[in-house]
């Protein structure tokens, strides 16, 4: 630690969003700078709701330590570094963002939490003043900064991007990784950390291609990961902060419930189809911003026809996606045994 010059950033305003790229649902995230804006790397995970936070004192020493060598190196390797940065935002801060205007949060920071913008809110003002905007909202920002799980990769939380488990048949099998791999660089980029494999796989593109470089035993081998066009959403994006503003708006309910085997039995809804269930409605002074025709314990079976939402990441991505704001959308329901369609107003 005594080698770096540690700056913590305490809010949001007036953050510079064509450097500072991170994972804002996190509490704690680190980047990894050199003097002159150069980016090395980053720390600092957001699993799924069962794991939580994936920090570790090992894994971040590590981190650091391999930040240390990069810049031991700089500035031969700059050319390494560049793709560590991502393209220009489409606003510069978060405060410049349309969803944020008239905000009263969306102020310099005073001390307290209802004057600060938070980390979350530069990703979630992105993803809102798209749609504003009636421009295309894509998967990465929805299912962003995903987990290497997401293609079959389990890496060791106290090692710099070490494989510790591959799932059977899954994108990261099928690209030839074992466990006890250790992720040397993707794209061309040096590997720091789980969160470093967690940037190149949120800036992917899909369908599309990453190359990777892994340290095997006594050798290095080259791999490369494929990504089908629907590879994000089979994870699940309900434990980001921007779900609720998504499903309290747009669907103007509480978090939905995956009907279990029993009930779909009961209720004659075949394995593999769409069956989330109502747990209840918002407070109501999110009532009054999203009013809706669903109750409590209506079993949602289809949306606009489609029966594939199987998640409720897939259906808040069909509304946040596909129908825009003012549009319409039908929601086939079960109520006490009886179907019913049901229209949904978007006045978000």
């Amino acid at each position: 630690m005594e080698r770096f010059t540690t700056v913590r950033v305490v809010q949001a305003w007036g953050l510079d969003l064509s450097l500072f790229q991170f994972d804002g649902d996190l509490t704690m995230a680190i980047v990894f700078l050199s003097a002159d804006g150069t980016v090395y790397g980053r720390y600092g995970s957001h699993g799924d709701k069962a794991t939580g936070h994936v920090h570790t004192a090992p894994g971040l020493r590590k981190a650091m330590e391999g930040a240390l060598e990069l810049h031991a190196a700089y500035p031969a390797n700059r050319k390494s570094l560049e793709g560590k940065v991502g393209k220009a935002p489409p606003w510069p801060t978060p405060e410049a963002m349309p969803a944020w205007k008239g905000r009263e949060n969306v102020a310099p920071a005073d001390g307290s939490r209802g004057k600060c913008v938070h980390c979350h809110q530069a990703r979630d003002g992105e993803a809102w003043s798209l749609r504003m905007a009636r421009k295309k909202v894509e998967d990465r920002h929805l299912w962003a900064w995903p987990m290497p799980d997401a293609v079959g990769l389990a890496l060791d939380p106290d090692e710099r991007a070490t494989v510790r488990s591959v799932a059977p048949g899954s994108a990261a099998e099928k690209a030839g990784f074992r466990p006890g791999d250790r992720i040397v660089a993707m794209e061309g980029q040096p590997i720091l950390s789980i969160a470093d494999v967690q940037w190149v796989l949120h800036s992917a593109d899909a369908p599309g291609a990453v190359e990777a470089e892994v340290a095997r035993a006594e050798s290095t081998e080259k791999l490369k990961l494929a990504l089908a066009a629907d590879w994000r959403r089979d994870g699940d994006w309900t434990s980001r902060v921007l779900v609720w503003s998504v499903r309290h708006r747009l669907l103007g309910t509480e978090p939905l419930l995956k009907v279990d085997a029993a009930e779909r039995k009961s209720l004659g809804i075949d394995d593999g189809q769409m069956a989330l269930k109502v747990k209840g409605l918002p407070p109501n002074w999110v009532k009054e911003k999203a009013a809706t025709p669903l109750k409590a314990g209506d079993v949602i079976v289809k949306a606009d026809g489609r029966s594939d939402l199987v998640t409720e990441s897939r259906l808040l991505a069909h509304l946040f996606e596909d129908v825009p704001p003012g549009g319409e959308t039908k929601l086939t329901v079960l109520r006490e045994g009886k179907r019913e369609i049901l229209s949904l107003k978007m006045r978000w």
